[in-house]
């Protein structure tokens, strides 16, 4: 009976002897393998980062007056290509869209406030968000922006949200 107790204890001990192996093995990769990829991955970004900086830098100190004003200019968007593009990126990212153009008051004529509401998975909602804020030909800064569960559905979740002061050029024909 005591030389029972004796075994089963020793094969706790051999078991709990392979764990902390195990988790040694684990560290070692880490610290041998993960870490130093993490850090050349680091030092390669911030290189890149560094020559997207100087070529900004010398973009800046080399414009001209005439480049700066073109730059400020803003050209309305079609109606049809803001359909095309955000509908394009609500159809990648499987969200169901709706969107609403409202004149903003801000006096300007043209110019609109977008209402976006968006259902969709969490991960599907943060990638659209993601894809029209990024999209550089878009140019849109998201505001006010809303996550809430959708009623009676519970994969999906709504998101509400706006992007203000878009020249839009609204075709008054096809409304």
């Amino acid at each position: 009976m005591y030389l029972d107790l004796i075994f089963y204890l020793l094969l706790g001990i051999k078991k709990k002897n392979e764990e902390l192996d195990s988790a040694l093995e684990k560290v070692s990769t880490l610290t041998s393998v993960d870490e130093p990829k993490a850090v050349l991955e680091l030092n390669e970004n911030a290189k890149q980062l560094v020559t997207a900086k100087e070529e900004y830098n010398d973009k800046v100190l080399n414009s001209s007056n005439e480049d700066i004003k073109e730059a400020r200019i803003t050209r309305p968007y079609e109606t049809e290509y803001l359909q095309t593009v955000i509908g394009n990126h609500a159809k990648d990212k499987g969200i169901n869209l709706r969107y609403e153009l409202r004149q903003a008051n801000t006096g300007v004529a043209g110019e609109y406030d977008i209402y976006f509401t968006i259902t969709g998975s969490y991960v599907s909602i943060s990638e659209f968000v993601a894809a029209i804020e990024n999209n550089s030909s878009l140019n849109f800064r998201i505001e006010a922006f809303k996550l809430v569960p959708t009623t009676n559905d519970t994969e999906n979740l709504q998101a509400t949200f706006n992007v203000k002061g878009i020249s839009v050029k609204v075709d008054r024909t096809s409304n």
